[in-house]
């Protein structure tokens, strides 16, 4: 019985442990843009790993446009914070769809329709489209 207690809490705690390390931690957000066209960014600092940045996914989607990309951090910039990127997304219709961005980093500044943010300017931030 004494065997029992220490066995039954040692597969509790993996049972609890290794579905939280299996899968990668996902954020989303969703943005009603203004009706008209125009860029849409986001700010996203890469994903981390024991302090180091690694590969990010980003997934959006608006309407029937779908767009999944993987960016992968700069060396010289692997060990440093702030390090990121920064996504255009262009909204071409006078519309209202809603964007939806899921990524497995850090949302630093949430989808915006307007000017170039000042992240862009970084070294460390990388601009995709």
């Amino acid at each position: 019985m004494r065997m029992r207690n220490p066995l039954l809490s040692a597969v509790v705690l993996l049972a609890v442990v290794v579905p939280g390390g299996a899968s990668p931690r996902t954020s989303t957000v969703e943005y009603t843009p203004p009706a008209q066209p125009g860029d849409i960014y986001t700010v996203i600092d890469f994903a981390r790993s024991g302090g180091t940045a690694e590969a990010t996914t980003i997934a959006e989607a608006m309407g029937n446009r779908h767009r999944e990309m993987t960016v992968v951090p700069h060396v010289y910039c692997e060990h440093t914070s702030p390090t990121g990127v920064v996504v255009r997304f262009r909204h071409y219709a006078a519309d209202s769809e809603p964007l939806t961005v899921t990524t497995t980093g850090r949302f630093v500044r949430g989808p915006y329709q307007g000017g170039l943010p000042a992240e862009a300017m970084h070294r460390c931030y990388q601009v995709v489209s």
